[in-house]
């Protein structure tokens, strides 16, 4: 049986066990930088570790590390990068599975969310409290990303909610709108000429150094305020983190495109926050694969959110 079907054939459990075993090995050797390092946190020979390490490549058809840098931590290959991105996520849906299977009857386990940064996180941290009062074996994962990565770990099956930001093609997943959502606009130092504005249009940014999230550049949700695409402006960094993107706008690097509220605007933080002209308001929905079945844990969870949701609606 083949790395590549390690869970597609659950049934030989012994030699599933070892594959695993070797996928979190070449783990090691990535975050050691070398196969000496990772053969002493492991407590296994450094030639048996360099022999799993040929095999896999074999097995791979594929030189996974850059050899010949004698002296220098070893790199990834493109296709070193790939497997070690993959391999990750097979280990930790392995983990997932084996902490599924030992819950038993009492509900506990790990529930894990991807998210990008906003304030509807309001919705899900009161839901963690509500389901930690009730079920205290179940932990809350939070993945924070964007767009395309959120999608991905849901389709992978490596989280179980993803809060989706609209419009995105939703056919592949249950969901529900969550409550409040977001307002866009721009991050800038308080001493800025801009403050002087009550909005910001997108002429008022033209020539400026801009800081984006990632989804920015893929996402339709801004192409009405900004036109076709994002090329002509001068972006010169992309972050996903308001919090690193602040210190970047008040060290003077750029202003940032950013969702209003994430970060400290106010007096003596050296930061202000505009809104954009005509405003752009981002609706964000929960959402889970239609065909992957919810662990008790996290069914246990949505409906928590479901009731906190319920209860903001009541006023």
């Amino acid at each position: 049986m083949h790395i590549l079907n390690v869970l597609m054939h659950s049934g030989r459990r012994n030699e599933t066990i070892m594959e695993i075993k070797i996928l979190r090995n070449f783990i090691a050797v990535v975050q050691e930088e070398g196969v000496t390092a990772a053969s002493d946190v492991l407590r296994i020979s450094q030639p048996a570790l360099s022999r799993q390490i040929k095999d896999l490549e074999e097995e791979m058809g594929a030189t996974l590390f850059v050899r010949g840098n004698r002296g220098r931590a070893l790199e990834l290959t493109h296709e070193g990068q790939l497997l070690y991105r993959r391999a990750r996520e097979i280990v930790e849906l392995a983990d997932r599975t084996k902490s599924e299977i030992a819950s038993g009857e009492e509900i506990e386990g790990d529930v894990h969310i991807a998210a990008a940064q906003s304030s509807v996180m309001d919705v899900l941290a009161k839901a963690a409290v509500h389901v930690r009062e009730l079920h205290p074996g179940i932990r809350v994962q939070l993945h924070d990303d964007y767009g395309e990565n959120i999608v991905e770990r849901l389709n992978n099956g490596l989280a179980d909610f993803g809060v989706l930001v609209q419009p995105t093609d939703m056919g592949r997943y249950d969901h529900f709108p969550l409550p409040g959502g977001d307002q866009m606009g721009v991050l800038m130092r308080s001493d800025d000429p801009l403050v002087a504005k009550d909005g910001i249009r997108a002429e008022d940014l033209q020539g400026l150094p801009m800081i984006v999230p990632k989804g920015a550049l893929v996402r339709r949700d801004l192409s009405g305020w900004y036109g076709a695409d994002l090329r002509p402006y001068h972006i010169v960094g992309t972050m996903n983190l308001a919090y690193n993107a602040s210190r970047f706008v008040r060290a003077g690097y750029g202003y940032a495109m950013s969702f209003g509220g994430l970060v400290d605007t106010g007096e003596g933080s050296g930061l202000c926050f505009r809104p954009f002209d005509p405003p752009v308001h981002v609706a964000l929905h929960m959402a889970w694969k239609k065909d992957q079945p919810l662990t008790p844990s996290a069914q246990a969870f949505l409906t928590c959110v479901r009731e906190v949701v319920a209860k903001m609606a009541e006023g």
